[in-house]
């Protein structure tokens, strides 16, 4: 565990707009590096009195990184405030709510962006997927089989077979906006239920696209998950 002093935060602010500014600069220095997941950020006490301001307004810029889960505070004995381990789960979690609150994104913008993205997932996966990655696609083919079989729903399934993909990529970036995109389709889709012939389609389509990736045919997994939009 390490204490930055304040002295090393190196934080100028305006007047306005305060408690916005000390989160601005806060969160600049854990993207720079210089604060790093586990870390304890100084006191309250210890803030105001490094960057010349009241400590409300340290406490109110903390309780913004505190929101958007880039730090967290603790009880007991290691009390105080720390930087966060920010995952893919949790960066997801932010990504889609953006996503979804947004007037400006429908559907077709959602669909349009899942192909997109899924064709370069399938790219990478081509390169980088591995046995596991495989077996776990397979996995998802048989559960989503079953439920079929059963007159289940298959949607939730369906979409965790190409978050499979996307992780199977191995790139933190494309596996954050591909989860992000699918969680919000999931979303908007969920007051609706795909009739069992679209299931059965979407289940088809999978097993080639998985065939595909089997044999590193990019081509033909592109064709396949063209399908989806056809």
């Amino acid at each position: 565990m390490r204490m930055i002093i304040p002295n090393d935060l190196n934080i100028t602010i305006k007047q306005s707009r305060i408690s916005r500014q000390i989160s601005e600069q806060l969160k600049a220095l854990i993207i720079q590096g210089n604060l790093r997941p586990g870390d304890k950020l100084p006191s309250e006490r210890e803030l105001a009195k490094g960057i010349g301001t009241g400590r409300l307004s340290v406490r109110e810029g903390l309780r913004i990184l505190e929101t958007l889960g880039i730090v967290e505070t603790r009880h007991g004995v290691n009390s105080g405030t720390y930087v966060s381990e920010i995952g893919i789960e949790k960066l997801t979690g932010k990504f889609s709510e953006v996503l979804g609150l947004s007037e400006h994104i429908n559907i077709g913008m959602l669909y349009e962006a899942r192909l997109e993205i899924g064709l370069v997932c399938l790219k990478f996966f081509i390169k980088r997927g591995d046995a596991d990655d495989i077996k776990k696609m397979e996995k998802c083919l048989e559960d989503q089989e079953v439920l079929l079989k059963k007159g289940m729903p298959t949607r939730a399934k369906n979409i965790e077979f190409h978050q499979l993909i996307a992780k199977g990529s191995k790139n933190p970036i494309l596996i954050l906006v591909q989860n992000s995109v699918l969680e919000v389709i999931m979303q908007f889709l969920s007051a609706f239920e795909n009739p069992d012939s679209y299931s059965e389609k979407f289940l088809e389509i999978d097993r080639q696209i998985l065939e595909c990736l089997k044999k590193k045919n990019l081509s033909g997994a592109s064709r396949a998950m063209k399908n989806y939009v056809a």
